[in-house]
């Protein structure tokens, strides 16, 4: 009897540390699973987070790459716009004396070749509104540069805005000497001595070189802030 006991005793004891260790590897796995589980959690969030910025990112620098390209066109097409007037305004400048002002010299010759005195002053009138007109529209031409150019000084930098101040004061002493010429060949002291137009020459050809000078390092200028863009 008393060994019956004992067995059923043993076999209590032995089934309470049993179920004892059981529970306890039981817990224990379950407390892993759900660490297990709260790891994979945490995971899956650090993943769409990094997703999201990553996303984000993309954006920005696509957004970033289009305003870049808008802005490198936009220059670019601004500044094209303005040396294209420059160009052309350079142009018609050096081509004054030899398309537009020759055949008004030749119609001043032909009106003094005719002995009626009222013919001869009505030709020097003539010729006189002729280089008035010129004037004008040189200082027009003048005034469309001068008008771009004011655009550009929005877009620029502070370097660009002191070589478009250099132009600009190149371009307006190359236009004054012009219409100072034109002015000195149409008064009676040049057709009395015509070497009194040599100065006024030489100080066109200065004032021209001034332009081109100015004109280049603006051009490099412009190179240079297209390709920090």
């Amino acid at each position: 009897m008393d060994l019956a006991i004992n067995i059923v005793c043993f076999g209590a004891g032995a089934l309470s540390i049993y179920l004892t260790a059981y529970l306890k590897i039981k817990g224990k796995n379950k407390a892993i699973l759900e660490d297990n589980h709260k790891l994979e959690e945490e995971k899956q969030q650090v993943i769409a987070k990094y997703r999201a910025e990553t996303e984000e990112l993309k954006k920005r620098h696509a957004l970033d790459i289009e305003k870049r390209k808008f802005q490198y066109e936009d220059k670019r097409a601004q500044f094209s716009k303005y040396f294209s007037l420059l160009d052309e305004f350079n142009n018609k400048h050096n081509s004054v004396f030899l398309e537009r002002f020759q055949p008004m010299m030749k119609n001043l010759l032909s009106g003094y070749l005719i002995k009626e005195e009222s013919l001869r002053r009505q030709a020097l009138i003539n010729f006189n509104e002729d280089v008035q007109a010129l004037v004008f529209e040189l200082n027009e031409d003048h005034l469309k540069v001068k008008t771009e150019q004011n655009s550009i000084r929005l877009i620029t930098s502070s370097k660009m805005d002191t070589l478009l101040d250099e132009l600009e004061v190149a371009v307006k002493n190359a236009t004054d000497s012009s219409a100072e010429i034109l002015n000195v060949m149409s008064t009676s002291e040049f057709w009395v001595d015509q070497t009194i137009i040599k100065p006024y020459q030489e100080k066109l050809t200065t004032f021209g070189l001034a332009v081109q000078s100015s004109r280049d390092a603006l051009k490099e200028q412009m190179k240079l802030e297209l390709n920090e863009i």
